[in-house]
């Protein structure tokens, strides 16, 4: 059973309040592939990263290095209730630069799970639970408040706020999903414009279709087409900024067969077109 107790959004940033007692591959959520912070408010999760696991109960606070989510997963546990932000890059570094921080090296360094103690739990919980209260009122300037108080969760994690905590003995299964699926996730990343799908990957993993379907999405919560999809188009997101390559010519590239379907997914995963984005780019 799921209880979806609070979603919303200002530019930016997407936050979202959930409540489940079971683990379901499914997020509930605004982006796929941005930057995140989780605190659990009760119950459990796992954070799994280079092959170690991580227990995150009450009062845990992870941060996920957009880099890194291909190889990170926070899965398990029979209950829990969490927040999640949701952070887009090109604000996350507009911010940083306005506030002469290194916001993506934030992420990449604190990429993990912290332990914070009583004091610091009670003070990120009232932070956390004032940036629903003003985005559901909708306060005027509740997107400046917001960002206000997601800075200064920030700034008390690099005055040393949280601690380390150690690593958790997951089950073998677990693991052994896990690695398998990182596996496939690095062959996906070296040869995403010659694979079209499921079926290519089954055969050259020898997988049932199914499980592979199955551990996919547990493991990373995309699909299998999602995941290819989104390497495709970040790489699409560098080809459009060099003016000498058609869109044509980076549709077939990354192995899009229609340059209509290109387009479709490209606007899917980044809100606009292809042309759109090269335009975008293009400095005044």
């Amino acid at each position: 059973m799921k209880k979806v107790i609070f979603t919303g959004k200002c530019d930016g940033i997407g936050i979202s309040h959930v409540a489940r007692d079971c683990d379901l591959a499914e997020t509930i959520g605004f982006y796929k592939n941005e930057y995140q912070i989780y605190y659990i408010l009760d119950g459990e999760r796992f954070f799994y990263s280079n092959n170690k696991s991580y227990r995150m109960s009450k009062g845990t606070l992870s941060f996920i290095d957009k880099k890194k989510i291909p190889f990170t997963n926070v899965i398990g546990g029979k209950y829990h209730e969490r927040i999640l932000i949701e952070i887009e890059e090109t604000w996350l570094i507009s911010a940083g630069t306005v506030m002469e921080l290194d916001l993506t090296g934030f992420f990449s360094n604190l990429h993990g799970v912290l332990q914070m103690n009583s004091k610091h739990q009670e003070i990120i919980e009232k932070k956390l639970r004032k940036m629903e209260e003003v985005l559901k009122a909708e306060k005027p300037y509740a997107s400046a408040e917001v960002k206000e108080l997601l800075f200064s969760i920030i700034i008390m994690i690099l005055n040393g706020a949280g601690t380390r905590p150690e690593e958790y003995r997951t089950t073998g299964g677990k693991m052994m999903r896990y690695v398998k699926v990182k596996e496939i996730i690095y062959y996906i990343m070296e040869h995403y414009s010659e694979i079209y799908g499921l079926e290519d990957l089954a055969g050259i993993f020898y997988l049932d279709k199914s499980y592979l379907s199955r551990i996919f999405k547990e493991v990373t919560n995309f699909t299998v087409n999602e995941f290819i999809n989104i390497q495709k188009i970040d790489r699409a997101r560098n080809l459009l900024i060099d003016d000498s390559l058609s869109i044509e010519d980076i549709s077939k590239k990354l192995g899009y067969e229609r340059l209509s379907y290109f387009d479709r997914v490209f606007k899917k995963y980044v809100g606009m077109s292809p042309l759109q984005y090269r335009k975008s780019r293009k400095t005044p």
